[in-house]
């Protein structure tokens, strides 16, 4: 009796341990994240139009709202305050201190062909957002990153690391911190 249970406890730990799972680390997985402690460097200088309090950048490019798709991945840098003139952020290094993962719907009306028209309830389109918090030693008024791409909700997910470094280009470097 003795050797069946210390046989059955072994038999047990190692179906247990088979179902653990290995942290994803690739970088073109939507399961693999940015971690807090990460570092995000801005490269280039960049400029935030006045009365604006975000600065958008889609395939390497800095882009203005009105010229991303939002339907391919993008990011947006996040000013802390909003203000009337035109802003330079130089280069600097953030630390990313805070991640979340947010989603937003877009409610449309959806029409399917039959007889009559049908009007389906529902979320048409949705956004995965993953947002960086961001902290710079040399005070800049930057609150966080945020990077999505709009897909309809069956096939929508968040962006993978590989996906946000393209949408920042040079820009931008990403250390991760694992």
């Amino acid at each position: 009796m003795k050797y069946f249970l210390i046989s059955l406890m072994l038999s047990s730990l190692l179906i247990l341990s088979a179902c653990s799972s290995n942290p994803v680390k690739d970088p073109d997985s939507h399961l693999y994240s940015v971690t807090v402690g990460s570092t995000l460097t801005l490269n280039k200088e960049i400029t935030i139009p006045a009365n604006l309090a975000r600065g958008y950048f889609q395939n390497g490019k800095a882009v203005l709202k009105n010229e991303i798709d939002l339907y391919h991945p993008h990011c947006s840098l996040l000013m802390n305050t909003l203000v009337d003139y035109e802003r330079i952020i130089k280069p600097t290094v953030f630390e990313i201190y805070k991640v979340e993962d947010d989603h937003d719907y877009v409610q449309l009306p959806v029409y399917v062909a039959s007889r009559l028209l049908t009007n389906i309830d529902g979320p048409a389109v949705i956004a995965y957002a993953s947002i960086y918090y961001l902290r710079a030693t040399d005070n800049v008024d930057v609150r966080s990153l945020e990077c999505a791409q709009w897909d309809d909700p069956v096939n929508v997910e968040y962006l993978s690391i590989n996906e946000v470094k393209k949408s920042l280009g040079e820009y931008f470097s990403l250390q991760l911190n694992d």
